[in-house]
């Protein structure tokens, strides 16, 4: 449980904020997953992107947390990949009916939904990376 109480609005508006919220870790996991990709891929190492976004603005929590999963290609859950799949797909189902487009998320609920249907074993959603990298 969080350690804040937050009075969001009528009934409904906390799975909103939740589905949210959950969208921009997926987005910023996958966005990581991606760099990670492109910077292995020009010979550089995944160690100095990570040390570099650490000491800039795009630094974030869920990067001190699941950086070093995807730099040592190991997931233990800590939230499913699965879960946040569902979350991805709840929320887009929600932007649906309210009209809003949500490019991105779209995008990366094709990543994780390949990573998914490939997965054996229930992996965190920091698996992502191994869209990439099997």
């Amino acid at each position: 449980m969080g350690k804040r109480w937050f009075h969001l609005g009528p009934n409904g508006a906390g799975q909103t904020i939740k589905l949210a919220m959950n969208s921009i870790l997926a987005l910023q996991i996958e966005g990581l997953a991606e760099a990670l990709a492109l910077v292995t891929a020009a010979g550089l190492k995944g160690e100095g992107l990570v040390e570099v976004i650490q000491s800039s603005m795009a630094r974030s929590g869920v990067m001190d947390v699941k950086a070093p999963n995807l730099l040592k290609g190991e997931y233990p859950p800590s939230f499913p990949l699965r879960l946040m799949y569902k979350d991805i797909s709840l929320a887009l189902d929600l932007a649906k009916q309210l009209g809003v487009a949500l490019p991105a998320a779209a995008a990366a609920r094709e990543t994780y939904g390949s990573v998914k249907a490939a997965a054996k074993e229930d992996l965190d959603y920091s698996a992502v990376m191994k869209f990439w990298r099997p």
